[in-house]
C-alpha cells in the first residue's frame, strides 16, 4: 500500500510537473508569439511609413524603363528604315534601267512599321515611238518579296493636227486588286504603304 501510494504520489507529482510544465511551455509560447507579434507589427509600421517613398522609386523607375524602351524602339526602327533604303537601292538598280527612251525614271522606297515591309514606288516616264506622246508607269513593289502591288499607266497622246491636242487615258490603276480611276487616287490607295 505504501508503494502503492509511491506510484500514485509520483503519477500525481508527473501529472503536476507535466501541467506545470505544459503551462510553462504555454507562457512562453505566448510570449514568443507576442514577440513575433511585436516584430511584425514594427515592420508593417516601418514600411507603411516606407510604402509612399517605394511608389515614388517605383514610378520614377517604371517611367526610365518606358524611355529606355521607346529609344530602343526608335533606334530599331531607324535600322530597319536605313535597311530597306539601301536594299531598295540594290533592287532598283538590278532591275530598272534606263534607256533613251526613258524621261524620267526614279523611285522612293519606306519601311512600313504596320505591314513590315519594304516597299518602294517606282516612277517612269517614257516616250511612245518617234513623237512627243509617252507613258506614265507608276508601281508599287516589296523589295524583299520582289512582287508588285500596285501599278498605274497612263497614256499621254499629244497630236500636232490641225493644232496641238492631247489626250490622256488610263490603262491601268490597280491597287492590291482594287481598281481605280485617275493617278491621284491611285497616290491616295498606296499612301498606307508609304506613310507610317
Amino acid at each position: 500500500m505504501n508503494g502503492d501510494c509511491m506510484k500514485n504520489g509520483r503519477q500525481s507529482n508527473a501529472v503536476l510537473f507535466s501541467s506545470v510544465t505544459g503551462t510553462l511551455d504555454l507562457r512562453s509560447k505566448a510570449r514568443a508569439m507576442a514577440r513575433s507579434a511585436l516584430l511584425i507589427e514594427v515592420f508593417l509600421m516601418s514600411a507603411g511609413c516606407d510604402t509612399s517613398e517605394r511608389i515614388s522609386r517605383l514610378e520614377k523607375q517604371n517611367q526610365e524603363l518606358q524611355a529606355e524602351v521607346s529609344r530602343n524602339r526608335a533606334t530599331a526602327d531607324y535600322d530597319l528604315q536605313a535597311k530597306c533604303s539601301k536594299d531598295a537601292r540594290v533592287w532598283f538598280n538590278e532591275n530598272w534601267t534606263a534607256d533613251k527612251s526613258t524621261s524620267l525614271l526614279n523611285y522612293t522606297n519606306h519601311y512600313s512599321k504596320k505591314f513590315g515591309k519594304c516597299f518602294i514606288l517606282v516612277e517612269f516616264h517614257y516616250n511612245q515611238g518617234k513623237g512627243p506622246s509617252w507613258y506614265n508607269d507608276v508601281m508599287l513593289w516589296n523589295v524583299y518579296e520582289n512582287s508588285r502591288g500596285a501599278n498605274f499607266v497612263e497614256n499621254h497622246f499629244i497630236k500636232f493636227n490641225p493644232g496641238v491636242n492631247s489626250e490622256d487615258r488610263v490603262v491601268t490603276c490597280e491597287v492590291g486588286g482594287n481598281r481605280c480611276k485617275s493617278l491621284e487616287e491611285f497616290n491616295g490607295l498606296v499612301r498606307p504603304y508609304l506613310n507610317d
